[in-house]
């Protein structure tokens, strides 16, 4: 297929699971080298500044396929109980899709690995009904990667009939392997394709060629490793995600909490990054797939992740929290004949912008209500005068076993408001000044913020409260910082 300019190009769309941008060589990471995520952003362009909305699996892929925020698109939190009234996220797979209206505009498409979507029963969502030609799912949110069962797919193009079936072998190579065999039953196209690869989730299970790879590695603990929350809200201090509770690695029993803390670092470091080798690995093979079947010329890659992921900041492992680990995502493109290559953007990509760029790319007009912006006017390398300066995020799952606060708040390119609505506790983090999030402007127990940052304050409020109206979130409490005078 040639990239002629009135042939719809194909579109191939990679989703990792919870990626820090840090361990990622394009990104100027030094832990490890990504030689073939590496090329799909030395082809095309790099975007600096990419978000997620809630930092958790199944919101992000429910705002991936709607191009919209989690209290509209029903998946607020994981499948599962939770507190503080929300229960049971479900998510209708009828609602409106990038792939229904991709479907109906003469696309096939195709969707491989993690979905993590529940109906209205508790079973897991169709991706039929939400509009997918072909469809493999393992169920669950990660591993084991070596199990065979938990397959689900449809036996034949356009059926939404889900059938079980098992596939021995690592579950990363089976993704691609799947997609390879999906691209090849509607290479015919134009086609859509949705890769969602497992890596990383726990339990981080490498295959077992690269078990042992970094066994003699020793991992410098990032500045943050001994946080001990001094400055910040209560969410912080009481989340259990704390490094030295994981029992994943089986720590030695005689270790003190500090020596598990060091012990436990090393084992997720040494597991994290044989685990994203192998994912590596498996986007090389895809990459050599397009090129060898003549595909790559009229094909877009596109590479991003549904979350960011801490790997031992402020002693932590897991996402959630708006810090920067969580709330950042890699994004990167390749668009032969239309992005230039070793180009790099600054704009602000926010995961709500995902399904308008999907159809616009494919040259199909965006529902008004859709909440993103296509990015296709920045694959020139300009950037629109109206575009966003500021980013909005909504988390909602207090539950078991993290039991994180939920919170809602501001980014902007200096500040980050953030507030724990359910214990009224605010944190104010300049970034300029304090990258690392570690000095929570709030003064006199959240009462008062800095001098000097008043202002700062009521404009970052204002900002926010707009954001929540312009994206009709309702859900949590409004926006209110109580004076001094309010507390005993």
């Amino acid at each position: 297929m040639g990239n002629k300019k009135n042939e719809r190009p194909n579109i191939i769309w990679i989703t990792t699971e919870g990626l820090p941008i840090k361990v990622l060589s394009c990104y100027g990471g030094t832990l490890m080298k990504t030689p073939n995520i590496d090329r799909i952003a030395n082809e095309g362009m790099l975007f600096n500044n990419s978000f997620c909305t809630n930092a958790l699996c199944a919101p992000s892929r429910a705002t991936l396929l709607t191009g919209k925020y989690s209290h509209l698109n029903g998946m607020r939190s994981n499948p599962g109980e939770t507190t503080e009234g929300i229960t049971r996220s479900t998510f209708d797979p009828t609602q409106e899709t990038f792939a229904q209206i991709l479907t109906n505009n003469g696309y096939k498409t195709g969707i491989v690995g993690k979905w993590h979507l529940v109906d209205k029963d508790g079973k897991m969502a169709n991706p039929g009904l939400a509009g997918f030609d072909y469809f493999v799912f393992k169920n669950g949110a990660g591993g084991p990667y070596y199990n065979e069962k938990g397959y689900f797919e449809n036996p034949i193009l356009g059926s939404k009939t889900i059938e079980e079936k098992d596939y021995p072998g690592y579950v990363t190579d089976n993704i691609t392997s799947l997609a390879i065999k999906g691209i090849k039953e509607m290479k015919d196209g134009p086609f859509m394709m949705a890769i969602q690869f497992f890596s990383d989730h726990r339990p981080f299970d490498p295959p077992h060629k690269y078990e042992h790879i970094f066994d003699s590695a020793h991992f410098p603990e990032p500045a943050t490793f001994w946080d001990d929350y001094k400055t910040r809200s209560a969410a912080a201090l009481e989340a259990h995600q704390r490094i030295q509770d994981m029992m994943d690695f089986n720590p030695p029993k005689n270790l003190t909490p500090r020596q598990r803390r060091e012990w436990s670092y090393q084992q997720l470091m040494r597991h994290f990054l044989a685990t994203l080798k192998a994912q590596d690995d498996n986007i090389g093979r895809l990459l050599d797939f397009l090129d060898q079947s003549g595909l790559a010329e009229n094909t877009i890659v596109v590479f991003t992740g549904d979350h960011g992921f801490f790997l031992g900041e402020h002693g932590w492992f897991d996402k959630r929290f708006m810090y920067e680990e969580a709330l950042k995502v890699p994004w990167m493109i390749r668009y032969p004949g239309v992005v230039k290559p070793h180009s790099k953007s600054d704009a602000w990509v926010v995961n709500i912008d995902n399904a308008p760029t999907i159809l616009d790319m494919a040259r199909i007009k965006i529902p008004v209500d859709m909440q993103g912006r296509s990015l296709v006017p920045l694959f020139k390398g300009n950037i629109p005068k109206d575009w966003r300066t500021s980013m909005y995020y909504h988390y909602y799952e207090f539950a078991p076993p993290h039991w994180a606060m939920p919170a809602y708040g501001i980014r902007t390119e200096r500040y980050k408001l953030i507030y724990y609505y359910t214990i009224n506790e605010w944190e104010l983090f300049d970034l300029q000044k304090d990258p690392d999030e570690m000095d929570n402007l709030f003064i006199k127990q959240g009462m008062e913020v800095k001098p000097g940052y008043e202002r700062v304050l009521q404009d970052l409020l204002s900002e926010l409260a707009k954001l929540r109206g312009q994206y009709k979130d309702t859900t949590g409490n409004p926006v209110k910082f109580w004076p001094k005078s309010s507390y005993n």
